[in-house]
């Protein structure tokens, strides 16, 4: 049975275990305040209070704890995510508390878990309906390094979305709803159980990142739940060969693009490195533009943190409507995925553009 009931007790005690940690980190956090607290200074910092940046550690905690109460070909993928997943989660939470390890290196280091998960498991994107490329994926010694740079992609992708309350935590819940919905569409009950377990998981530590920001996901949850997400990305056409491997793309399509974007717009500038922090993604025009004049609309300036994740959420969700009513085939997922490209840049442009108006008319105040 597809959706018998116990699918859903890993995912109702992971989430309970998340939130248990999570709260515990923001009550005690005069404890390792020292080192777990993200400070307000930094370009792409928006947050108006030292918070801890630790949610990692919740993140995990809840993983372990849905893993126990798995059984099947699930708990045995879960596991394997989990020890695989390690270099990620303790590069990222190495860079959360002492705030000195390089993008790079935590690149390499998530890398490294594909890697490994790549060659345990078996899973491997061998095709991705494009004939020059698919010629070289039939053979392992290309399409194991070639799955393990895209999973170290797909993670990061996460991470850079992480900026503000409940964008990064909110944007993985859709996604992997996204999975457990196409799953659910082609009868596959082990990506299904997998799915939804991260997502109530997340779902746990949400409830005190948003919307008042009183915890944060950090580097460490940032790349873990990124990781997670790219292996469901690469096992979803791996395990049913009828659905397209575009799908699973188009379903990250929303941090696949701000990430391509954010890499060809520091390119432009000359001597930016294309890891270089900035403040000049969609989500940062958003809360300079929208979500001030809504706040202001609404005369609660608090929210304006908050209201920025909502506005963004829009673009995630149009990929969750668009696997649910899509033939799942290469067509129809290239022009929907070209659809959302379309979108995300006319988003671009009005949010800036809304930005630049309101930064005008502030200086003209002045």
């Amino acid at each position: 049975m597809l959706f018998d009931p116990s699918l859903f007790l890993p995912g109702f005690i992971g989430a309970a275990v998340a939130l248990i940690v999570s709260t515990t980190l923001v009550m005690s956090k005069g404890l390792h305040g020292k080192y777990s607290l993200d400070y307000i200074d930094g370009v792409q910092k928006f947050h108006s209070a030292p918070t801890p940046r630790v949610g990692g550690l919740a993140i995990f905690a809840g993983f372990v704890a849905a893993w126990f109460f798995s059984t099947g070909e699930a708990r045995a993928i879960m596991g394997l995510v989990g020890l695989t997943g390690l270099p990620a989660l303790v590069f990222g939470m190495a860079e959360d508390i002492t705030k000195r390890v390089g993008v790079g290196t935590r690149l390499i280091a998530t890398i490294f878990s594909g890697l490994i998960f790549t060659i345990l498991s078996g899973y491997a994107v061998t095709s991705v309906q494009l004939p020059g490329l698919d010629s070289l994926l039939k053979y392992a010694l290309f399409a194991v390094p070639f799955t393990a740079f895209a999973i170290g992609g797909v993670a990061n992708s996460i991470n850079l979305i992480d900026g503000f309350h409940g964008l990064a935590a909110g944007t993985l819940m859709i996604i992997y709803l996204a999975f457990a919905l196409v799953s659910a569409r082609i009868g596959d009950p082990v990506l299904l159980a997998l799915s939804l377990t991260q997502m109530m998981i997340v779902a746990g530590f949400f409830v005190v990142n948003f919307p008042n920001g009183k915890l944060f996901l950090g580097d460490a949850g940032a790349y873990f739940c990124g990781y997670s997400v790219a292996v469901l990305a690469v096992m979803l056409p791996a395990r049913n060969p009828e659905v397209s491997p575009w799908v699973s793309l188009l379903i990250l399509g929303y941090p696949v693009t701000e990430t391509v974007f954010s890499i060809l717009r520091r390119l432009r500038k000359k001597g930016q490195s294309p890891g270089a922090p900035d403040s000049a993604h969609l989500h940062h025009l958003v809360h300079l533009g929208w979500a001030q004049r809504f706040t202001k609309l609404l005369h609660h300036p608090e929210s304006k943190n908050a209201l920025t994740s909502v506005f963004i959420w829009v673009l995630p969700l149009i990929s969750l409507y668009s696997v649910a009513y899509s033939n799942l085939q290469t067509r129809q997922s290239l022009a929907l995925l070209a659809v959302g490209v379309v979108i995300y840049l006319l988003f671009y442009r009005a949010t800036g553009l809304a930005g630049q108006r309101l930064s005008q008319a502030h200086k003209a105040k002045n």
